[in-house]
């Protein structure tokens, strides 16, 4: 790849969007950056990584800082604490762009690298009972547990995107491509982003 190119996934709980994710970043051989960007801020921050789980977000999509031992946080006003993750990951997600190809997931990197020219932003979706069916073969609840739970992480993601973006996050507008998953399957909608790059750049 000539250019300094970054794939950004968006992608619904279930939908395969982290692998399709992976996998495109495999075929091209550039970077992927998921949980990592993450980790890296709970070690700066001297938090566990646990923290950033989307279970410990609250309605807002917030990181909750009331039930968590937070070693560098003292009293430190839970908005400022996730402005302060924001702005952290942010710096990470430029620099990452800035440094080298990638696919990076998640954290409004879409919205975050709005202004380069060298970005794709991806939507991954599916239909529910697609999503319902992907995420039980990973996880071990019940069906019901598991709507519940896919209806509660979407909802958080687009909680945080629409509270730090100020967009929609499901809206196709903000987005380059957006793909149906359960249509397309997982090595097409790899190809579909693949043609795209290549249609745009190459």
């Amino acid at each position: 790849m000539k250019k300094t190119i970054t794939i950004t996934i968006s992608r619904q709980f279930g939908s395969n969007g982290r692998e399709i994710g992976r996998k495109l970043a495999e075929y091209l051989d550039i970077g992927y950056y998921n949980k990592e960007i993450m980790e890296k801020i709970a070690k700066d921050m001297g938090v566990s990584s646990d923290f950033f789980n989307e279970d410990n977000q609250n309605e807002d999509g917030l990181y909750s800082i009331s039930n968590r031992k937070l070693r560098s946080f003292g009293s430190i006003a839970e908005l400022s604490v996730n402005s302060q993750v924001f702005e952290r990951a942010t710096d990470l997600i430029c620099g990452i762009a800035q440094r080298e190809s990638s696919v990076i997931v998640g954290r409004c990197a879409d919205y975050v690298l709005k202004e380069n020219p060298n970005v794709v932003s991806v939507f991954i979706h599916a239909d529910k009972k697609f999503c319902l069916e992907r995420a039980l073969e990973r996880n071990s609840m019940t069906e019901k547990e598991m709507q519940k739970y896919i209806e509660k992480t979407d909802r958080y993601r687009a909680d945080f995107y629409e509270y730090h973006t100020g967009h929609k996050w499901a809206d196709a507008r903000n987005y380059d491509l957006s793909l149906n998953s359960a249509k397309l399957g997982f090595e097409k909608c790899v190809e579909e982003i693949r043609s795209y790059i290549k249609i745009r750049f190459e």
